[in-house]
């Protein structure tokens, strides 16, 4: 495969420059790029100098290379969205068993007890939040991840 150099040739290159310069164009190439340098270098190839056959190969393998980690990166993409969702539901439905039971945590200050009843399960700002029902009437929240102790 060719070298397609980005630099000024009166101006010696440096290997810092160099690498900024491969960094900028794995951030920026992707496989239509690709595909648009390969078909562009064998059309300005000479034709008295044609491009040796496992250099071809060579080339169609990486691209190969770089269709199927976009395909694996899409794929992992999907299954963490899936993940968390299946994260959040069972974390909701094992809220919902509390409905009705006394639980007992601290607070975020990790110093106030709070107890009650458990009214009802949230999902808010990324946790499931318990409203649990006081024994004056008044409702406060809890997060899961800080109950201490569930009883009745």
């Amino acid at each position: 495969m060719s070298t397609i150099s980005a630099t000024n040739p009166t101006t010696p290159r440096t290997q810092s420059s160099s690498q900024s310069i491969t960094s900028a164009v794995n951030q920026t190439l992707g496989k239509d790029d690709f595909l648009k340098l390969l078909t562009t270098e064998m059309r300005n190839q000479d034709p008295l100098q044609p491009m040796d056959n496992k250099d071809t190969i060579a080339q169609l393998a990486q691209f190969s290379s770089l269709e199927q980690m976009n395909n694996l990166a899409t794929s992992v993409g999907d299954l963490k969205t899936s993940l968390t969702s299946f994260m959040q539901q069972s974390l909701l439905t094992q809220g919902s068993a509390l409905i009705g039971k006394q639980v007992s945590g601290r607070d975020t200050d990790g110093v106030t007890v709070i107890s009650g009843i458990v009214d009802s399960v949230q999902w808010l700002n990324g946790n499931p939040q318990l409203s649990l029902l006081q024994t004056d009437g008044s409702l406060k929240t809890l997060e899961m991840n800080q109950i201490t102790d569930v009883s009745k």
